[in-house]
């Protein structure tokens, strides 16, 4: 498992039956992880991902893994996990990553999230085969861009229905 920690984060990748055990067992994955764990988070939407994540992990070899599952955001004060970040899996010659994120309401406009992706982005920029990372956002969905804008994105296109951020290695704050 690993783990990446910032002033008040620690973000740890989900094995792919941690992710299974978040939808079914939550209590128990709580347990082992010595933590509690937000529930609000796990939206029709949120729990789709979670198996496509799960199928992809058990194609993908175990080294990367970190690139297809979720990282639990953990609130280090309160050792209480609030939310999810990750990548859509490694690139096929494009050398960049897609990233999404989710976050228990009650702890959004706080920098959680900000300070999460941050992290996360850096992480990638340290393996040679990711120069970029992106992330479609729908324009009914402005906190996310406001997410994104914070941690040093750029619009790289817009349409009516949704904008194009992106950040190239060598550009993070």
């Amino acid at each position: 498992m690993l783990s990446l920690s910032t002033p008040r984060l620690q973000l740890r990748t989900l094995t792919k039956e941690q992710l299974l055990q978040y939808l079914d067992q939550p209590e128990e994955l709580a347990t082992e992880l010595g933590i509690t764990i937000s529930r609000p988070i796990l939206t029709e939407t949120t729990q789709r991902a979670i198996h496509m994540k799960a199928e992809k992990m058990a194609a993908a070899s175990e080294r990367d893994h970190a690139w297809y599952t979720y990282w639990l955001i953990v609130l280090t004060e309160h050792a209480h996990g609030v939310g999810l970040v990750g990548y859509k899996g490694l690139t096929t010659g494009q050398e960049e990553v897609e990233i999404g994120y989710v976050i228990e309401p009650g702890h959004r406009n706080q920098g959680y999230m900000t300070e999460a992706v941050k992290a996360l982005v850096n992480w990638a920029f340290t393996d040679p085969r990711c120069q970029a990372v992106f992330a479609p956002v729908l324009k009914t969905n402005p906190p996310s861009s406001r997410v994104l804008e914070k941690a040093g994105f750029w619009v790289e296109r817009e349409t009516e229905e949704k904008i194009d951020w992106r950040i190239e290695k060598g550009n993070t704050q």
